[in-house]
Formats: structure tokens, sequence, C-alpha cells
């Protein structure tokens, strides 16, 4: 029988970066419906519930937004993630893909297809997309000389 491995945030990101947002919405939603029917009835069992199905699925939903949020900060500065993009962009002639630089790099997918957008949207690579439909980033001045002036 394989071997089953457990679930892990990095299997599906997409899914873990929305999975507080979840608890926190539906955290407040049974509160409101729990708070509403416990103080318009007056009925002690509502409490319960809306404990158990408010209070506990909220915070649970905060203290993984926290720390997702602890997890952003502690990465690398985005001046260090340049200098690595620029590096990866002159091996490669001056020409990236994200795919590329997630592959050579720590980024993810995302993480890298933002990076090269914010690059071209301050005028340092130019978006090209070609007659397959690949999206490439194209460094100008590794494109002239090849490498960066030592």
């Amino acid at each position: 029988m394989p071997h089953r491995r457990r679930w892990d945030e990095d299997d599906h990101p997409e899914r873990h970066d929305r999975y507080h947002e979840e608890g926190i919405i539906s955290g407040l939603s049974m509160i409101l419906v729990f708070g509403v029917l416990w103080s318009t009835t007056n009925i002690v069992f509502f409490v319960f519930p809306l404990v158990f199905a408010g209070i506990i699925p909220l915070l649970h939903g905060l203290r993984k937004l926290f720390t997702q949020l602890a997890r952003r900060t502690r990465r690398r500065p985005s001046g260090d993630r340049e200098k690595e993009i620029l590096l990866v962009a002159r091996r490669h002639g001056g020409v990236l893909t994200p795919t590329i630089l997630a592959v050579e790099t720590e980024l993810t997918l995302k993480e890298a297809e933002k990076m090269l957008e914010q690059l071209a949207s301050k005028g340092y690579a130019s978006m090209e997309i070609t007659d397959s439909g690949r999206i490439e980033y194209h460094f100008p001045e590794f494109k002239e000389r090849g490498t960066l002036p030592s």
C-alpha cells in the first residue's frame, strides 16, 4: 500500500490562502445568526452554537490570517529578489518567462509573475507575447551587452 502524505499547505497554496477567509466569514455569520437568536429569544441553548460554530472558527481564521501575514513579512526584501531576478535574466540572455524564474529561484509561479510585471511597469523590462502565445519579459541591457558591466 503506498504511503499517503499528510496534506501540506504547499500542495495547494491557493486553497490555503483562502482558508482563513472562510473561517472568518463563517464564524462571523454564525455569530450573527446565533447572537440574534439568543438575544431575541433569551434561550441559553443558543450560546453553545454561538461559541462552537461562531467564535471558535472566527478565532481560528484570525490565527491563520496572522500566521500567513507573519510568514510574508519574514520573506526576503524585494531588493534582494530584484537582484536575483536580474542575475537570472542575465544568465538567460535577457529573456525570462515566469516559469523559468520560478524554477531558478525560490519564488512561486505567482510571485515570479508579479515581480516580472512590476519590473516591466517600472520600465526595466518589456513584456512581449510570442507567436505561440508565450509571455516573455525582455531585459534590453542584457541583450545588447550580454553581461552586466564589471
